[in-house]
């Protein structure tokens, strides 16, 4: 086990069935970390900060 403990801000993902929140590690640009996620996570829709601003996919109406 490690002892990382991640220190990125928490996002939203929206999928279809509801939605989930998770903490980045804050290792890189949130933007580019959710993208990250959103490629290994098929279905989600949109992922949002906390404010509600949409950070995937890029260029998302908000």
């Amino acid at each position: 086990m490690t002892d990382f403990q991640p220190t990125g801000e928490v996002v939203i993902f929206v999928r279809e069935e509801g939605f989930y929140p998770i903490q980045l590690s804050g290792l890189k640009p949130p933007a580019e970390e959710a993208a990250e996620h959103a490629v290994c996570n098929p279905g989600t829709l949109r992922i949002e900060d906390m404010g509600g601003k949409v950070i995937w996919p890029e260029g998302a109406r908000q």
